[in-house]
């Protein structure tokens, strides 16, 4: 029997987005030599996007979150769907028809993948916004990043990666890691932590250039929270991931030594939210 695969688009207000989108992505469907379904999960939108969907696209099933938990809405419908492989997607990507096969395929020959991460490119498809990437920690911070030296000659060679914030997933080893971790509500860093805790279970992640998708990229989240927010967000959560994950004595004593220093330069810069993130993740309490 050949994988089955649902491609699950993660939606709020998305009247302006879907009409550039979900028609590549329905078409992509069609055209998939694996059986293959669209679904918009809904988080509580406000807008008519929906209606739009429903007239123009009446195959695609849409799906009511109970809350808008962000990324995290997708832990309980991915629980209760029965294809092999989940393709996860935001409302601000369109795609290329043949994307899905490249995505799909390398699960029938390797029994411990967790992911395939698509070439991903900005919505002119000029520039390349994101492929493998990689992480490390640097004087007692961690990161990851797409765009690591070295990275353009790396770019159309399908290799091992580090995270990704969409493509294809095994949804039974999504299930059994119990999906996106609701600390880092309401989101960033959710998805570089669930893949390094798939990294660490032995399953494997895959970046596969083949396969190509556009992303106008943080459209829905930026109206929300702004840019400043999203940074503080970011630094916060980054906080969270490493003081959840890493346990040894060495990156303790280097993360506490460095990160005055990391706090004063950002300041003298004129940055405070470096030292906010900080602030808000000490607060912290789990949901």
């Amino acid at each position: 029997m050949p994988l089955t695969a649902n491609i699950i688009i993660l939606n709020y207000n998305g009247k302006e987005l879907l009409p550039q989108c979900l028609p590549s992505i329905v078409e992509a469907a069609r055209k998939s030599p694996f059986p293959c379904r669209v679904t918009l999960l809904d988080n509580q939108s406000k807008d008519d996007g929906l209606s739009w969907a429903k007239q123009n696209y009446p195959e695609v099933e849409i799906v009511h979150s109970p809350q808008n938990r962000f990324l995290c809405s997708y832990n309980d419908y991915i629980a209760a769907d029965k294809d092999d492989v989940v393709i996860l997607l935001n409302n601000d990507i369109k795609v290329d028809a043949g994307f899905i096969a490249p995505l799909v395929k390398p699960f029938e020959t390797d029994p411990l993948l967790f992911l395939v991460a698509p070439r991903v490119m900005d919505f002119s498809g000029k520039k390349v916004e994101a492929g493998k990437s990689r992480s490390g920690i640097r004087a007692g911070h961690f990161w990851c990043n797409a765009r690591y030296p070295g990275y353009e000659s790396e770019l159309m060679q399908a290799s091992e990666t580090d995270s990704s914030g969409f493509g294809a997933f095994s949804r039974e080893k999504f299930i059994a890691l119990n999906g996106y971790d609701d600390l880092y509500l309401p989101g960033i860093m959710e998805d570089v932590d669930l893949c390094y805790r798939a990294k660490g279970a032995g399953f494997h992640l895959r970046y596969e250039p083949q396969s190509v998708v556009y992303h106008i990229g943080q459209a829905s989240f930026k109206k929300v929270f702004g840019s400043k927010k999203i940074m503080t967000l970011a630094h916060r959560n980054t906080f969270l991931f490493m003081w959840k994950n890493f346990k040894s004595p060495g990156f303790w004593v280097s993360h506490v030594f460095f990160l005055p220093f990391r706090i004063l330069w950002s300041l003298l810069k004129g940055d405070d939210t470096l030292f906010a993130g900080l602030i808000q993740a000490l607060q912290k309490k789990r949901p």
